[in-house]
C-alpha cells in the first residue's frame, strides 16, 4: 500500500482485521499534523461505528456549531438528514490528523503493523501473480518489494496512478481561488466587535457591511461587500486559540486571479483578518495555509489488474462539504473485505470488480455535485435569480431530501441482489437495537470483527436457541464459512418487517427475508455465494 492517509489507514485496519498483514509506505517522515479535513459525513460516521472507531473520535471533538447541518451551494436552508433514520443524522466535527493518528495508532497497538516512513514508491511492474514495486528508501538506496496486491492511496499526484498511465477526466475549474489557514488568534473573534455593531444580522461596522451568521468565534460565515463584489470569509474554531480560516478573493487582488501554486504569506493571511475584523483581529501565528481552486476529476477505472486506486488518487473533488476525506473512507471501508478475501483465496470471482462498480458512481456524483455547487458560488456571472430558485426548490422535502442524502452519503445503495429484493437489500443495515441472548446489543457491535453476519430476527427462533444453547434455523447453509460470516439470533424488531438478513462486512445488506414469507433458501444460498464464495 502507498500513502498513510485517512484513506490508507483505515484500508490497513480492514485488512488486518481480516487476517491481511500489509505493507504500508509512506513519503513523509513524520506526520504532518495538519488537518485538511474537519468533519466527518453522517454516512462515514456509520461505518467507522461498525468497528467501534467512532467513540474514541468523539473524544475530541470540533464545535462546528451550525456548520453540523449540511447546505448546498451556501443556500441558507439547511438540508435535513432526520428522515433517513441515522444515529448520526448531523456532521462530526473531528480534526484530520485526529482521525490519522486514531488509525495509526490501532494499526500498531491492535494489529502489530508499523507505517514505513520514510519509503517512498518509485515505481512497479505487474504479473498475473502479482506486484513488484521499487521502494526508495530514507538513505536514498532503491530496493525490491513483491506483493500480491498494490494500492495506491497516495493522494491527488499519486505515483500508481501515474504509473499506470490512466486519464484523470474532469475540470479544473476557473481562475477563482481559495485559502485555508490554521491560524492562532491574539482575541477571538466574538471580542472583534464590541462597541461596534451587532453580533448577529447585517449592519454597518467601522464602515463596512457585516453580516456575521450565529456561532461567530466558533463557527461563522462573514460577507464583505465593498466595491460591488463580494469576499467570502469563513472560521471554525479548532482547539484552544487555533481556528481554520477559510476566503476566497482577498480585496487585495483587486479581482485578479491568483495562481494556485502562489505562496501564502502571513501578510496576506493578516490583512484578510484585518479587512473583515478590523484592528481587533489579530493573528498570533500562522500555522499552516494552502490555496486551492475548485477542480474535480475522477480515473475512469479503479482498477487495473492487480493494482487498484482509492481516495484522492482515484477522485479530487472541490472541498465545500468536506467530501473529500469522507468518500476515501468510505472507498476504504468497501475495497478493504474484498482485497482481504481476495489474498485469502476465498473471493467469489468477479467480487474485487465490485470496488470499482460501486464506488466510482457514488465518487462522480458527489463530484457533479461540487461542479454545481462551484457554479453557483462563483462570481464570474450574476447567478442571484438561479440561487433565489434554488433556495425555493430546495426548501421543498423532495429536493432536500435528494440533496440531504447526495450529501450526507446516507442514501448509497449498491446492486447487492440477483433480482427482486427487500428494500433493505442494497443499503446499509439500520444500527437496530437488538436482544441478543436476553442482552441488549446494537447491530453496530455485531459488525466489530469485521466479518460479514447472518442475522435471524424470530422471538420463535431466539427461544429455541436458547433452549437448545444452539444456532438458529439458518445456521446450516453458512457450512464452511465460519471464517468470515458471524451468525447471530435476536428478537424481532418492531416495524421491521423481516426474519432474517445477510449483511456483507461493510454493513450493506445481500439478502433479506420478508418475516410473513420466511426465508428462501436457496436465495440465501444464492447470496452466499455471490458475496462470500
Amino acid at each position: 500500500m502507498a500513502g498513510a492517509g485517512p484513506t490508507g489507514l483505515l484500508l490497513a485496519n480492514e485488512l488486518a482485521l481480516a487476517g491481511v498483514r500489509p505493507t504500508v509506505l509512506e513519503t513523509l517522515a513524520e506526520p504532518t499534523g495538519q488537518s485538511r479535513a474537519l468533519n466527518l459525513h453522517p454516512r462515514t460516521a456509520e461505518i467507522l461505528d461498525l468497528r467501534g472507531l467512532l467513540t474514541g473520535l468523539r473524544k475530541h471533538p470540533i464545535q462546528l456549531g451550525f456548520l453540523t447541518r449540511s447546505f448546498f451551494a451556501g443556500i441558507p436552508v439547511a438540508l435535513d438528514n432526520e428522515p433517513f433514520g441515522s444515529r448520526y443524522p448531523q456532521q462530526i466535527g473531528v480534526l484530520q490528523s485526529r482521525v490519522e493518528a486514531m488509525l495509526e495508532e490501532r494499526l500498531d497497538t491492535v494489529h502489530g503493523i508499523t507505517v514505513e516512513r520514510g519509503r517512498e514508491l518509485v515505481g512497479f511492474e505487474q504479473d498475473e501473480h502479482g506486484v513488484t514495486a521499487t521502494v526508495r528508501g530514507p538513505d536514498g538506496s532503491e530496493t525490491p518489494l513483491r506483493a500480491r496486491y498494490l494500492v495506491g492511496c497516495d493522494g491527488s499526484r499519486s505515483r500508481v496512478r501515474r504509473v499506470l498511465d490512466l486519464p484523470f477526466d474532469g475540470t479544473d475549474g476557473g481562475p477563482q481561488t481559495r485559502v485555508a489557514a490554521d491560524v492562532v488568534l491574539v482575541r477571538p473573534p466574538e471580542k472583534w466587535f464590541e462597541g461596534q455593531g451587532p453580533h448577529d444580522g447585517v449592519g454597518e461596522v467601522d464602515g463596512r457591511d457585516v453580516r456575521m451568521l450565529p456561532d461567530v468565534g466558533l463557527t461563522g460565515m462573514i460577507t464583505l461587500s465593498e466595491g460591488g463584489r463580494q469576499t467570502h470569509f469563513s472560521l471554525v474554531g479548532l482547539e484552544n486559540d487555533v481556528y481554520r480560516l477559510m476566503f476566497s478573493d482577498p480585496e487585495q487582488t483587486g479581482g485578479r486571479a491568483i495562481l494556485r501554486d502562489a505562496p501564502i504569506t502571513e501578510q496576506e493571511v493578516q490583512d484578510v483578518l484585518r479587512a473583515v475584523g478590523g484592528p481587533a483581529a489579530e493573528m498570533k501565528e500562522l500555522l499552516w495555509a494552502s490555496r486551492f481552486g475548485d477542480a474535480c476529476r475522477q480515473v475512469d477505472r479503479y482498477r487495473v489488474g492487480r493494482a487498484l486506486l482509492a481516495g484522492d488518487a482515484a477522485h479530487i473533488v472541490f472541498p465545500i462539504g468536506g467530501q473529500g476525506m469522507n468518500l476515501g473512507l468510505q472507498d476504504a471501508f468497501n475495497l478493504g473485505w474484498k482485497l482481504a478475501a481476495a489474498v485469502k483465496g476465498w473471493a467469489p470471482d468477479g467480487l474485487l470488480d465490485t470496488y470499482h462498480g460501486e464506488r466510482h458512481p457514488v465518487a462522480a456524483a458527489i463530484l457533479g455535485s461540487a461542479r454545481a455547487q462551484s457554479t453557483l458560488l462563483s462570481r464570474e456571472q450574476d447567478m442571484t435569480a438561479l440561487r433565489d430558485l434554488l433556495t425555493s426548490l430546495v426548501d421543498l422535502p423532495e429536493t432536500n431530501r435528494y440533496l440531504a442524502g447526495l450529501t450526507s452519503g446516507l442514501t448509497i445503495r449498491y446492486d447487492a441482489s440477483d433480482g427482486d429484493g427487500h428494500p433493505l437489500v442494497g443499503g446499509l443495515m439500520p444500527d437496530l437495537d437488538l436482544t441478543v441472548g436476553g442482552e441488549p446489543v446494537r447491530f453496530s457491535e455485531l459488525m466489530h470483527t469485521g466479518r460479514g453476519v447472518l442475522l435471524e430476527l424470530s422471538e420463535e427462533v431466539a427461544d429455541e436457541a436458547a433452549e437448545a444453547d444452539g444456532p438458529g434455523r439458518l445456521a446450516s447453509a453458512l457450512h464452511g464459512r465460519a471464517d468470515r460470516i458471524g451468525h447471530v439470533v435476536a428478537g424481532p424488531v418492531a416495524g421491521l418487517d423481516v426474519s432474517a438478513v445477510l449483511i456483507r462486512p461493510d454493513g450493506h445488506v445481500c439478502w433479506a427475508a420478508q418475516e410473513d414469507t420466511g426465508p428462501d433458501d436457496a436465495a440465501l444460498r444464492t447470496a452466499l455465494t455471490r458475496w462470500f464464495g
